[in-house]
């Protein structure tokens, strides 16, 4: 993949933060209608591999208004070859959701989060100690239904991009409250932590679809770049968004200490003096809520969000354009409304 500067070069600040209003989620709906019923046979599918009293706890955060992105673009992409295994992209869309649900879980802890899609986070509702084992479990029933499948390829993306998943998270609590953090490492923890599932799910897809070497290629990048876009959205959103159209907690990020692309470039728009007075809670690592609000409002007023958010559209701009060369099987529309999704999304 090419360095990141080939991919996203720089960008003017603008003065205020913009987040499009067009309804996300018929963006959303349109851009996957041509696999709609593929989608319902992995929800199917998914609930048939949690037939264990222990699993079926875990059901309630699997069903509760999730948008099945990662399994959908599996089968997206499986749809934009000639030749789809179908059976094989349910199986791999299925583990791709139970990897990502088993992230969830880890993820909550990790960050304390008391809400998952409105409901309480799944070690709220069950403890720490079960909620550990079952995102485990999660992760040992994925990777036996993809060694059922008798891919070696598809076995491989996936170890792969738990390893990359595990990498990124363990990169980012070593960065907390590191206030010298630079633009490129953070988007080395989110290549890791949010786009490698992604560009691995289009992978996967892709393959099990029969495209081309070269398709492939194109769509794992494509992958890649939406998933470091649908980030920096959702770090944008952790800032400005509505917690009850979100379904978790805002200003989450900056309360543990994790500086995400508008806070690196909010400390690059301040002035040095008032940089210091904003930012010395977490050089104590003192936060608390006043700090929390004071820095989102900076954020706001500086344009640091909106520069983050045209960092984003930047990005997807190229990704989107690359896709006109890939022969995708009438479906290139379908990835241009889920980038459009991406940038004017609000939960």
């Amino acid at each position: 993949m090419p360095a990141l500067s080939a991919i996203a070069p720089q960008v003017r600040t603008v003065p205020r933060p913009r987040i499009q209003a067009p309804t996300d989620a018929s963006l959303f709906d349109q851009a996957l209608r041509p696999v709609k019923e593929e989608l319902q046979a992995v929800t199917d599918r998914l609930l048939s591999q949690l037939t264990d009293p222990v699993a079926r706890t875990v059901v309630y955060l699997i069903t509760a208004g999730g948008k099945r992105l990662r399994p959908a673009l599996v089968l997206l992409a499986g749809a934009s070859g000639q030749t789809p295994d179908w059976k094989a992209l349910t199986d791999a869309a299925t583990a791709v959701e139970l990897i990502h649900t088993a992230t969830l879980i880890h993820d909550d802890i990790i960050d304390r989060s008391p809400l998952r899609r409105s409901q309480p986070a799944f070690h709220h509702r069950w403890g720490t100690e079960r909620a550990v084992l079952m995102g485990d479990y999660l992760y040992a029933t994925a990777f036996t239904l993809l060694a059922r499948m008798e891919r070696p390829y598809i076995m491989q993306v996936m170890a792969d991009v738990c390893r990359q998943l595990c990498r990124g998270e363990l990169r980012e609590v070593e960065a907390r409250y590191r206030l010298d953090l630079t633009e490129g490492e953070y988007f080395d923890i989110i290549r890791d932590k949010t786009a490698s599932l992604i560009g691995g799910c289009c992978q996967s897809g892709a393959y099990l679809g029969g495209c081309a070497p070269e398709t492939v290629t194109g769509l794992t990048r494509f992958g890649v770049t939406f998933g470091l876009v649908f980030q920096i959205m959702d770090d944008c959103l952790d800032l400005i968004g509505d917690q009850r159209r979100l379904g978790k907690s805002i200003l989450s990020d900056v309360d543990k200490g994790a500086l995400s692309l508008p806070l690196i470039y909010l400390q690059e728009l301040l002035p040095a003096a008032q940089r210091d007075r904003l930012f010395a809670p977490l050089r104590t690592q003192a936060t608390h809520p006043a700090f929390l609000r004071r820095v989102a409002k900076a954020a706001s007023a500086t344009g640091a969000i909106a520069k983050a958010q045209e960092r984003a559209q930047a990005l997807l701009r190229e990704a989107t354009d690359s896709l006109d060369r890939l022969p995708l099987n009438g479906l290139a529309p379908s990835y241009r409304q889920l980038a459009r999704y991406a940038v004017s999304r609000r939960s």
